[in-house]
């Protein structure tokens, strides 16, 4: 079984949001917190389209949620909405012109592959509701459940999609979402 990875965008990403947010001190101490992976917190040294160990982004995510909203499913949330904001005023600014939900949903799908290696999403609508559901995702977790959702409800808005995370569950390694569309 191959370990997940992040594209280096991704990790970017969470280093200027940790910088931007809540300052140069939190990333002090969050490079503090994975020594192990030092070289990757040199942003002249990670690639764009390179990959990152999976267990330092999603671990750094995991660690900022403690840090800063002691590990609260709100916080992840807060956080996942700022990582898929940076997201969508930079890399996915074509989203802004989505003009269905077939094309939104497409456009989401191929959002989270290029983000990772593992995992794959698949949706069905029923109603209202969109039912999503990651399977193969190895990082698991009710944090980065929260996180990965909020990111979705950003991106599906990003389309001009009015939404909001109902539920999430979380397996061992999947992840479920209902997602109210209005």
């Amino acid at each position: 079984m191959t370990t997940l990875q992040v594209k280096g965008f991704a990790w970017l990403n969470v280093l200027t949001c940790v910088r931007e947010q809540f300052g140069a001190e939190t990333l002090t101490a969050l490079k503090a917190a994975f020594q192990q992976h030092a070289m990757f917190f040199d942003e002249t040294a990670v690639l764009p389209v390179g990959w990152v160990p999976g267990e330092l982004h999603c671990g750094a995510i995991e660690w900022l949620t403690r840090e800063k909203y002691g590990g609260s499913l709100d916080g992840a949330q807060t956080i996942g909405t700022l990582l898929a904001s940076r997201n969508l005023s930079s890399t996915f600014r074509s989203l802004s012109r989505l003009e269905d939900l077939r094309t939104a949903l497409a456009s989401t799908q191929r959002a989270f592959s290029q983000f990772y290696s593992r995992g794959v999403m698949a949706f069905t609508v029923k109603d209202v509701v969109l039912e999503a559901r990651l399977t193969d995702f190895p990082a698991a977790s009710p944090i980065m459940g929260h996180c990965l959702g909020a990111g979705l409800v950003a991106f599906l808005r990003a389309g001009h999609l009015d939404a909001k995370l109902l539920k999430v569950d979380v397996g061992p390694d999947s992840i479920a979402y209902d997602v109210k569309l209005r």
